[in-house]
């Protein structure tokens, strides 16, 4: 061969295998052999250092925001546990699942879970809640093997009202290391950040603020959670979810608590993903929590099932987000008391709420939502309104509101949760009451409901008569 022709040859071969060699790498990002999602209730995405707060530390979520992905701007589509929870494991939004509130339809089991879809590819499923909101019989223990919520002390067989964070890492610890090697999909949920706060006095003497308390309480115990993890050398191989299910208004537009109003403290949660595969960065572009299924499926080499949710990988390799998604929320909760339901949708920088006072925000100009723009802006407000209609079923047009479950309602009171009040239904049909007009009347309500709560919480636990604890 001639010396001009080899070296153009030689050449050629360098690069072809330098390609295939970079081909190879792209092929071998490495995949995640279990995965463990954390959902923290009632958590606020401004209330934690990761997303600019310095009131409170957290030094847990600190490592793994730095150590993985952080999303700036994630979003719940309902300001309740249940339907939230919902459509985080099945990647479909409220209308479609039919949860609209804590108390009313459970998820039903027409509906596939990450944790079925999971279990089907061998992993083991566990689940350890610490609410009765989530208890077994509401559709969340649908594909779980283990699902736990922690046994009563005095209803044999019951389920606790509420469980600390240290509990439920105890019994998430204890059956991940049962588990051995084998891979395996847990769920941990932490509820301390929700009122009545029931917190070590340790915690509580540390910061004036409870929230804060608690905040600080469930961060030591994501601390216990990765020093385990790591001892067992199941970290590293892990992939790593932590999320909101919603957020707390905190006095933020009247609202005491969550629930009721649908303005950005309820919703805007904090979303970390840490594990194999992922690199180290801030993730600016608006995300919704039911797109963390699609993710984690994509994550695992798994194809995802048709959902309303799109995957979020494209955002983890640091890509700009082709389709901006659109933001739909909703609290179907004010019809438990004759008030009229809101519905919001956001695309782009605008976000319209849908109530007998309808409201249009600039949220980048606006983020706190104090300006209405929907009279100045009116062919804006009513292309808005036409997107927003394109989240709602006609079932749920006829139907009204999801007939109130007593049993469910009555284990639920002691955390908070009102079911209804004869003296705050509307006057009649069409007279419905706009919720941002009957906040207080919410709120003192639910002072009542919580005050009975701290109450209980001192006495012993009475059973219901199929012996489940109230």
């Amino acid at each position: 061969m001639a010396p001009q022709l080899f070296v153009r040859f030689n050449g050629w071969a360098k690069g072809a295998m330098l390609l295939a060699a970079l081909l190879a790498g792209a092929c071998s990002t490495p995949r995640p052999r279990n995965v463990l999602i954390v959902t923290l209730d009632t958590m606020r995405a401004d209330r934690l250092p990761p997303y600019g707060f310095s009131g409170v530390a957290t030094p847990a979520l600190d490592r793994i925001a730095a150590e993985g992905a952080l999303f700036e701007q994630a979003f719940a589509a309902v300001p309740l546990t249940l339907p939230s929870h919902s459509t985080l494991f099945t990647g479909l939004f409220p209308p479609k699942l039919g949860v609209r509130d804590n108390a009313g339809a459970p998820l039903a089991s027409e509906f596939r879970t990450l944790a079925e879809i999971l279990g089907e590819r061998g992993l083991a499923t566990g689940a350890f809640v610490s609410s009765a909101v989530l208890a077994p019989g509401r559709g969340l223990d649908q594909g779980f093997g283990t699902y736990s919520t922690g046994a009563s002390p005095s209803c044999a067989g019951s389920p606790r009202a509420r469980r600390s964070a240290d509990r439920v890492v105890d019994d998430a610890m204890a059956w991940i290391t049962e588990r051995g090697s084998a891979p395996f999909f847990a769920w941990m949920h932490f509820y301390d950040t929700h009122r009545p706060y029931r917190l070590p006095d340790e915690f509580a003497r540390s910061y004036a603020d409870p929230y804060a308390a608690a905040i600080a309480f469930e961060d030591a115990q994501i601390q216990r959670l990765l020093d385990a993890l790591e001892a067992l050398g199941r970290l590293d191989d892990t992939l790593l979810v932590v999320v909101g299910d919603h957020g707390e208004s905190l006095g933020d537009h009247g609202e005491d608590s969550h629930g009721i109003l649908i303005y950005q403290e309820a919703l805007h949660v904090p979303l970390m993903m840490r594990g194999p595969g992922i690199v180290p960065r801030r993730v600016s572009a608006t995300v919704r929590m039911a797109d963390v299924m699609p993710t984690v499926l994509d994550l695992l080499g798994m194809e995802p099932p048709p959902m309303d949710a799109v995957s979020m990988t494209n955002l983890l390799d640091g890509a700009a987000d082709r389709r901006p998604r659109d933001v739909y929320a909703e609290s179907l909760y004010p019809e438990r008391f004759g008030w009229a339901s809101l519905r919001s949708l956001r695309t782009g920088r605008y976000k319209i709420i849908d109530a007998p006072r309808p409201e249009l925000f600039d949220l980048v100009t606006d983020p706190y939502e104090q300006r209405n723009l929907y009279a100045s802006k009116p062919s804006l407000a009513a292309a808005m309104h036409r997107g927003l209609t394109s989240f709602q079923d006609e079932a749920e047009k006829a139907d009204g509101a999801t007939p109130l479950d007593p049993d469910v309602a009555g284990r639920i009171a002691s955390l908070g949760y009102v079911s209804g009040a004869p003296a705050a239904i509307a006057d009649g049909p069409g007279d419905e009451r706009d919720p941002k007009d009957m906040i207080e009347t919410f709120n003192q309500m639910t002072r009542v409901q919580w005050a009975r709560g701290a109450l209980q919480s001192r006495i012993p636990e009475k059973c219901s008569p199929a012996g489940r604890g109230l």
